[in-house]
């Protein structure tokens, strides 16, 4: 059974996907869509691995440690499928028009929904990645045909590095994503400075 939230919004704006972080659930980021975007119909769904009592969308291969070669890429292969497929049943069921999603990610939900966007499994109109960061090199990212993605990183982020963070923007470019990135400057978490941008930037796109 699927964990998830529908707000029913205006039906005219586009449906917004929240996916949460680690050890988030699909409350965690309602306050955030209300805030970025407000009216828009939001449908949150819950990673469902679950690694004693803390939420994920994929397995990492052992406990702790948020770098590539911990990450379960067979999970993150299965699990993003399965979240594609979700997404579509959940928007035929509330009569969402699944080709104007805008993904709203923060640090695990962003990864997926990067991750979902350069491998082609779900078609996000727009993404929104707080804090994401590269799962795996994709050599042959899918082209996006000039997809609209706003990241948010931090030069002193403790998980997100920066070689990574720019890994991530080389293979968004190759996909030819048209990226704008917002440096914040405390670390992993969500600042208010982050979620204006983020405003701003959607309200012009």
């Amino acid at each position: 059974m699927t964990d998830y939230i529908f707000k029913a919004g205006n039906p005219l704006l586009a449906p917004i996907l929240l996916l949460h972080s680690t050890g988030g659930d699909e409350h965690q980021l309602l306050p955030i869509a209300e805030r970025i975007a407000p009216g828009h119909p939001v449908l949150s769904i819950r990673g469902r691995v679950n690694d004693n009592g803390i939420n994920r969308y994929f397995k990492l291969r052992h406990a702790g440690g948020f770098t590539q070669d911990n990450f379960d890429l067979d999970s993150l292969a299965l699990e993003s499928q399965w979240l594609a497929d979700e997404i579509l049943a959940l928007a035929e069921k509330y009569s969402l028009d699944a080709t104007k999603f805008i993904a709203l990610g923060y640090s695990n939900g962003a990864n997926i929904a990067l991750y979902m966007t350069l491998k082609g499994i779900f078609n996000f109109d727009k993404v929104i990645a707080l804090h994401g960061m590269q799962l795996t090199e994709i050599n042959h990212p899918v082209s996006t045909d000039n997809k609209r993605i706003f990241l948010t990183y931090a030069p002193n982020d403790p998980i997100v590095s920066e070689r990574n963070f720019n890994a991530l923007i080389q293979n968004l470019e190759t996909a030819s994503c048209q990226n704008e990135i917002f440096k914040c400057t405390y670390g992993h978490q969500l600042t208010e400075e982050e979620l204006v941008a983020a405003k701003k930037w959607l309200e012009i796109y």
